[in-house]
């Protein structure tokens, strides 16, 4: 499923409805982000990003079946992968992810797999999402690689629960969640992070909510809740976690982003230099570097956001 689809003419007046609370909050608190540049390079319909060693940005462009690599400075350097089910292919992937040798983790949705590229797009391995005969086909819609304990974490968007193999994807090393609206279940979970500290957030789509989990899976706590005001979401889709391990979380319906500390507690919205709320169009996959620069995919728009934000 990946995600819900949403009657056109309930948007418009649920967004007209937003306009009037949310969005024009004069009392909301934000988190000042300065504009640098726009990623663009014949980007079409980008969901994810994350930044490498040297800086190097990478944004997935998986209408093209391409991850597409930019500078520091916003400036474009090359490509790699295409289209299809071969080796080196990728077929619809939506999530990526970077670890901290600057190999490229791809969840290549399509062809039920995670491809693992050097960061000069070498090919090095990929390992394939086998399901029981009878069950969903793995519908891989993120990866995240947690190194501390050699980790790699999958969402299974429809089967509704994360996947834990070694970083090689080599050995299998459980699972956990199930559909359900229960602390610990997931309704089509969709983006997932994992911070310096083993805190694994998984947006829980359907929930409306970011479940945060230890390393192996037991329960933390929760990060927001179905509603308009502050701390609320409406359609959750991209998660960060900076090296201060305040939780940021984008909202592909209200447009905006959210920060949370690491208890899930509401701290600010991202906003401008005169204290009013960023809109965005359609924002889906975001990252914080150790730079506080705040990277943004606007998926509809074509294009990655840089922000700097004030720290």
């Amino acid at each position: 499923m990946r995600t819900a689809s949403i009657p056109f003419i309930f948007i418009i007046i649920f967004i007209s409805f937003l306009n009037a609370d949310l969005l024009q909050a004069a009392d909301m608190e934000t988190t000042v982000a300065l504009p640098l540049f726009d990623l663009e390079a014949s980007l079409h319909m980008p969901s994810d990003v994350a930044v490498g060693k040297q800086n190097r940005i990478y944004v997935l462009d998986g209408t093209h079946g391409q991850v597409k690599v930019f500078n520091d400075k916003g400036n474009f350097i090359f490509s790699f992968g295409s289209k299809g089910s071969g080796k080196t292919q990728l077929m619809n992937p939506l999530g990526l992810d970077v670890d901290e040798a600057g190999n490229v983790f791809v969840a290549d949705s399509g062809n039920h797999r995670i491809q693992i590229f050097g960061q000069d797009g070498r090919w090095i391995s990929s390992f394939d999402l086998i399901r029981e005969t009878g069950s969903n086909p793995p519908d891989p819609t993120d990866v995240a690689v947690y190194g501390a304990k050699d980790r790699c974490y999958v969402v299974d968007n429809d089967n509704h629960e994360i996947l834990m193999f070694n970083k090689t994807g080599s050995k299998f090393l459980g699972q956990w969640g199930t559909r359900g609206q229960v602390l610990g279940k997931f309704r089509y979970p969709f983006f997932i992070t994992v911070s310096k500290k083993g805190a694994v957030a998984v947006v829980d789509l359907l929930n409306t909510r970011v479940q945060v989990f230890n390393p192996d899976g037991k329960f933390f706590h929760l990060v927001g809740s179905w509603g308009v005001d502050r701390g609320n979401f409406y359609r959750p889709k991209g998660v960060a976690i900076d090296k201060n391990n305040r939780i940021f979380v984008s909202d592909s319906v209200l447009g905006v982003v959210q920060i949370f500390d690491p208890q899930g507690n509401f701290l600010s919205v991202v906003g401008n230099e005169e204290g009013q709320i960023l809109r965005f169009t359609t924002p889906v996959g975001i990252y914080v570097d150790n730079s506080f620069r705040l990277y943004v995919v606007e998926m509809t728009m074509d294009r990655v956001r840089v922000f700097k934000l004030q720290e």
